[in-house]
């Protein structure tokens, strides 16, 4: 009795949801009804184009989120809480500036979304939702953005430090020709693409609007947190304070990150046979257990439903993190 009693409580929440769900696309088609209605009484601008659905529905997501972020942004705590991800905040190519409490407010959509699917899937299969699947999914939804937030931001950093050199260069010839700073930073914004594009942006926009160069060299370093970054923006400052000749300067620039590129290549193909191994020896116990798991599915029941399994789990975990963590320490090869 009380399985059924449960499962018909899912089920209605399950309805509760598709009835919410069906609302707003009624809404939604009785708005574009209307505008059409509408649209035979006006004159459509010249610029208009045709929004697809999964336009529709992304702006229909924002606006949610910014709504869910307006009353979270009530409290003091989550206000605090989501200053955090100011260093993810950048202008894009639009312009368009987010909120920090727009992750938080990603985070709960995603753990209510995980919720239901895991709802869902128990309901068809006639199973109780336990305590531990919610757990898994709380903490799934919860630390998956700031697991996306930290991948995207490293590999925002890599191209940049990749595409340094290009800009040094860019930069040098610009001053060669006798450019000045703001122009050569011009040129490099106009003639690269990708993350460096958008922050010589940012560079060409602090400038323009009278920062000093010093300061503007070195929001720009904080923002990157590069070694090359440190050392244009360093350059620039002692180069501004004391004078010199600025190609000299960003010659020997060019010559340092050129030889330090030649530098990283080559230990990157001496390395490169142990990094292969370490990889394979990382990602090898992954693959036994999922090919055990899936050929005898209650082989590791043990290890989750006694206690001393548990322990015996959380042991192999640990080491599993700690190996990672030595392996990684010891294979890094700092070169500044």
């Amino acid at each position: 009795m009380e399985f059924n009693v449960q499962i018909f409580i899912l089920q209605l929440i399950l309805m509760f949801i598709l009835f919410v769900l069906i609302y707003n696309m009624l809404r939604i088609l009785r708005a574009v009804k209307l505008e059409k209605k509408i649209s035979a009484y006006s004159i459509d601008s010249i610029d208009s184009e045709y929004t697809s659905i999964f336009d529709k529905f992304y702006y229909s997501y924002k606006k949610l989120v910014k709504k869910i972020s307006r009353s979270l942004s009530k409290s003091h705590i989550l206000k605090n809480k989501s200053k955090k991800y100011n260093k993810y905040i950048f202008n894009d190519t639009n312009n368009t500036i987010v909120n920090p409490m727009d992750y938080i407010s990603n985070k709960i959509l995603l753990i209510i979304l995980l919720i239901c699917i895991v709802i869902i899937f128990d309901i068809f299969q006639y199973r109780n939702v336990s305590i531990i699947q919610l757990l898994v999914v709380i903490l799934a939804g919860y630390f998956s953005v700031d697991i996306y937030l930290f991948i995207s931001n490293s590999l925002k950093k890599r191209q940049i430090s990749d595409d340094m050199l290009k800009a040094v260069i860019i930069m040098n010839s610009a001053f060669k020709s006798g450019r000045t700073v703001i122009q050569a930073v011009a040129i490099v914004k106009d003639e690269l693409d990708g993350p460096i594009k958008r922050e010589f942006e940012k560079i060409y926009t602090d400038l323009s609007f009278g920062l000093s160069m010093d300061e503007t060299f070195k929001r720009f370093s904080n923002r990157i947190d590069n070694a090359d970054a440190r050392y244009i923006a360093s350059s620039l400052t002692v180069l501004n304070k004391t004078g010199g000749d600025i190609v000299k300067v960003f010659s020997s620039i060019e010559k340092s990150f050129f030889t330090r590129r030649k530098l990283k290549n080559e230990l990157k193909s001496l390395t490169s046979q142990a990094s292969l191994m370490f990889r394979a020896l990382v990602i090898a116990p992954i693959i036994i257990f999922l090919i055990i798991f899936i050929l005898s599915p209650g082989y590791f029941l043990p290890l989750i439903n006694t206690t001393i399994g548990l322990i015996i789990l959380g042991i192999i975990i640990l080491l599993y993190i700690g190996y990672i963590f030595v392996v990684k320490s010891v294979m890094k090869i700092d070169i500044g």
